[in-house]
């Protein structure tokens, strides 16, 4: 009887360590940093390269059907661009650093997983831009004036740019947008 309970014992323990390893696997490959000095990252590469079934099932465990190479383009930002965690006990700026293609969109959940619950989205249909063409966004808890983005009470949380590139953007490049604390409470 012990060497049956020991034998079971064996291949659960098995079983749950491959099942571990598996979901790390899955969740650490094909993601790369876009550009050193920027918050964003991307499984864009991973999707079209070797790692692609890893960066798919990424998008599949959640079941979420992962963005089509070449046609669209999807970067998360954990931290800003201090490389401090995104809270929502800070106000942050979001501030469009060159052109933007002609389809984007921000969204800001709760944590980074694929199937989080976004908290508020602006996209290329319904922000307001400055007198001089500038765009500018504020993510925080409480209501801002202009474009804002509200944050989720959770602690961390994560900004999700996804975009249609024009035709000479590549999709390894980091979003054209910084991420700026503002503010602490």
């Amino acid at each position: 009887m012990r060497g049956l309970i020991a034998a079971f014992t064996y291949i659960a323990a098995g079983a749950a360590v491959g099942c571990f390893s598996a979901y790390a696997l899955i969740q650490s490959s094909g993601v790369e940093h876009l550009q050193s000095g920027t918050p964003w990252i991307s499984r864009g590469l991973g999707l079209a390269g070797p790692w692609n079934y890893h960066a798919r099932a990424h998008y599949l465990i959640a079941g979420r059907l992962p963005p089509a190479p070449g046609q669209l383009t999807e970067a998360t930002a954990e931290t800003d661009d201090d490389n401090q965690p995104l809270t929502s006990s800070c106000r942050y700026r979001l501030t469009a650093t060159s052109p933007l293609p002609r389809w984007w969109s921000l969204a800001v959940a709760e944590s980074a997983s694929a199937n989080a619950t976004v908290q508020a989205t602006a996209d290329s249909d319904n922000v307001i831009r400055e007198a001089d063409g500038s765009l500018s966004i504020v993510a925080s808890v409480s209501p801002e004036p202009g474009n804002w983005l509200k944050t989720p009470v959770a602690r961390r949380l994560t900004v999700i740019y996804s975009a249609v590139p024009a035709n000479n953007q590549k999709f390894t490049s980091p979003p054209p947008f910084d991420v700026k604390r503002e503010a602490c409470r």
